[in-house]
């Protein structure tokens, strides 16, 4: 027979003819996945729904004719194949009765095996019911015996007339643990009055181990550790640490602190809070230094934590009920003495527990009571007093915009010569100083200090903006408030570095990572961007101030030249006008007054754009003025020409006296060189300062052309 895929491809083959013409592809049909819809998405741009209809059909046509000649062309395989399943049936029959037997037993011996399966398993079940039920009547029996050993214990060995040895606690200890071991396996078989009478053997033998425990710590206290160290072990036997521990607390601590802690108590010490704490501290070197010695400093007995569990426990819960005045925020000072002295007593706490690892640490860090005690300890409000004290005293600087007392005199060298600038390192000083700042809330300090820096600079702005204006009225003039402004801001950017390190100094150790000076150091520099862009503001205001100073009026003297030389006979001119030195004057008076507050640097860039921008203006005014003589020049020349012919021409132009434009011309080569001269002498090079080669250069073309036309 042939092969499927060459029968495909013959098939496939046959329709080859009619595939030139169709608007599919006919690969589409022979894929695994063929889908009705997905071929029709495909071909949906298709010239027609007709025209796709038609071609299918053409398609459908090929792939009959093909499927004929394939059969013809096989018809012989066909014919065989028809005759190989004669008699096939009989043989499958034959096959068919031995298997149909053989899944028969094969499904009975199943059937048996899960029966006895079941069987087995019922068996079992039984037989360890039978052994549960067996060691329970043996327990039973164990506690019947344990509960009249351990009376007969109690009854004989621990009486309340009678010193408590040792020794009987801790054969009662064991059988305490012998007894409750039976009583759980034997709980079903007993009724409640033997639960109770085991219940009350228990209570007894702590009320008898507690009645040593207490023994043992005045004991301890007179050099004999070694009862102490036996009733810890018998806790650690009976699993009673706990218990232990509120015995303690309850027996010794609570006796202790209720004569130390209370608003009665506060108000008597001497040394106020501070005194009670001391107090309470003492307690430890009192009461607790051998159990400490024994449970905390060492791993002799693990499991104990009289610290946390029995001291911490009871001195918070009578801080909270009945000292609750130290935890009111009302007066700022006082919280932070409260609060600081509060930090130190639970750091001495933290430094007793250091010793015995890292572990009790957070252990007393994260216990309940601990952070139920610094959740007293309202430091939101705190924050917030501190926040109108420290904001409210700056803000008062700031409104009004300007007083009379803004811009002071006689100051120190450290010191800013503008009030809000004084208030604002006060106030981010304050956020750091003792008495103040607190490690717990320091986001909050932080931030302040970025509103007050940011406050400051909207203040400056108002400043700057107040010095433009119209009605100006105050004891300093614009020039002192804006250099005061600008001398101030450099002061403060400079401040800025030392602000930093008194931050780092301010955050805990642990919490200097590099990171967070990154951080910082990025938030110090925006603050110093934020600042420096007000410098320019400054710069740009003196320098429009400088310029009206100047007074372009007084470039515009230069119009008068023709007139003062025209028809006058003056003699020719050797000296600058006086308009040359009433624009430099005020240039010349603020290098000398300013440059030690703003800086050489500063003082050469303010000048330097002044200059620029009169000597455009005056550069525009000689260039009207030559090109006016210039035109008059010609008008009168071509008027003698008329009047008096070319002889008149001749004579003019043999004459040795100096004309009054050649006056006006050399007069403004004069002014434009002493000009030129003078700013030389403000350290500033001709090309610094903006047409002043091209003024200079057409006052000289002016001359040098006159002489060549004449």
């Amino acid at each position: 027979m042939h092969d499927p895929v060459k029968k495909s491809a013959h098939l496939t083959a046959g329709s080859t003819s009619t595939a030139e013409k169709l608007c599919f592809d006919k690969n589409e049909f022979m894929k695994a996945n063929f889908s009705v819809d997905e071929f029709l998405h495909k071909n949906r741009n298709a010239p027609s729904l007709e025209q796709l209809r038609d071609n299918l059909g053409l398609y459908l046509k090929g792939l009959r004719a093909a499927m004929i000649d394939l059969i013809n062309e096989d018809y012989a395989d066909f014919v065989n194949l028809s005759a190989n399943l004669v008699g096939l049936d009989q043989s499958i029959e034959t096959i068919q009765r031995p298997l149909e037997q053989f899944r028969s037993d094969i499904e009975s011996i199943h059937g048996l095996i899960d029966e006895n399966v079941t069987e087995l398993r019922a068996q079992l079940e039984e037989k360890r019911q039978l052994r549960e039920f067996k060691g329970g009547l043996q327990s039973l029996k164990k506690v019947y015996e344990t509960i009249s050993k351990l009376q007969d214990l109690i009854d004989r060995k621990l009486c309340e007339d009678q010193p408590i040895k040792a020794v009987d606690l801790e054969r009662a200890a064991l059988d305490l643990i012998q007894l409750k071991f039976h009583e759980k396996h034997c709980s079903k078989h007993l009724n409640a009055e033997q639960q109770a009478k085991i219940q009350s053997l228990e209570e007894q033998l702590h009320q008898h181990l507690r009645r040593f425990f207490n023994d043992a710590l005045g004991q301890t206290r007179n050099s004999a550790p070694e009862p102490l160290e036996r009733c810890l072990r018998i806790y650690i036997t009976l699993n009673a640490c706990a218990q232990a521990e509120r015995v303690f607390r309850e027996d010794v601590v609570a006796p202790y602190m209720t004569g130390a802690i209370g608003e009665q108590q506060l108000q008597n010490s001497p040394q106020g809070l501070a005194g009670i704490y001391s107090k309470i501290l003492n307690f430890i070197s009192l009461h607790m230094t051998d159990l400490l010695r024994l449970t905390l400093y060492s791993d002799k007995f693990p499991g104990f934590n009289f610290v946390v569990n029995s001291y911490w426990a009871d001195v918070e819960a009578r801080l909270e009920l009945h000292m609750n005045s130290i935890f009111a925020p009302g007066n700022s000072e006082v919280f932070y003495v409260k609060y600081k002295c509060t930090r130190d007593f639970l750091s001495k706490i933290e430094e007793l527990l250091t010793s015995s690892g890292e572990q009790a640490v957070t252990l007393y860090r994260q216990h309940k009571q601990t952070k139920s005690f610094e959740a007293r300890w309202n430091l939101p409000v705190y924050f917030q007093i501190c926040f109108q004290e420290i904001a409210g005293q700056f803000e008062a600087k700031l409104e009004p915009v300007l007083q009379d007392d803004t811009l002071k005199n006689n100051l120190g060298a450290n010191d800013y010569k503008l009030t809000p600038f004084n208030a604002a390192k006060e106030a981010m000083t304050r956020c750091w100083a003792e008495g103040v700042y607190l490690p717990e809330v320091f986001p909050k300090f932080y931030k302040l200090n970025v509103q007050i820096v940011l406050r400051l600079s909207r203040w400056i702005t108002d400043a700057i903006s107040v010095s433009k204006g119209t009605n100006f009225t105050r004891s300093y003039t614009r020039n002192q408030l804006l250099i005061a402004l600008h001398a101030d801001i450099r002061k403060l950017d400079a401040y800025l570095p030392d602000l930093q390190q008194l931050i780092v100094q301010s955050v805990p150790t642990e919490q200097r990572t590099m990171i967070f000076n990154d951080v910082l150091a990025k938030s110090m520099v925006a603050l110093a961007d934020t600042l420096g862009t007000h410098l320019t503001s400054i710069q740009q205001t003196l320098v429009k101030l400088l310029i009206a100073e100047c007074e372009t009026e007084n470039v515009r003297q230069v119009n008068d030249l023709p007139r003062l030389y025209r028809k006058t006979n003056r003699e020719v001119p050797s000296r600058c006008s006086g308009y040359v030195e009433q624009m430099l004057r005020p240039l010349k008076s603020f290098a000398q007054q300013h440059e030690s507050q703003l800086g050489t640097l500063v003082v050469e860039q303010i000048l330097s754009e002044v200059a620029s921008q009169i000597t455009k203006a005056y550069f525009n005014v000689v260039s009207d003025v030559l090109t006016s003589v210039q035109k008059t020049e010609e008008s009168l020349r071509r008027l003698r020409n008329v009047k008096s012919g070319g002889s008149a021409t001749a004579s003019a132009g043999s004459s040795t006296v100096m004309s009054d434009d050649d006056k006006i011309r050399v007069q403004l080569r004069v002014d434009v060189t002493s000009w030129k001269q003078e700013l030389g002498k403000l350290n500033f090079q001709a090309t610094q300062i903006d047409k002043l080669v091209e003024l200079t250069n057409m006052v000289e073309d002016s001359i040098k052309l006159k002489d060549n036309s004449s």
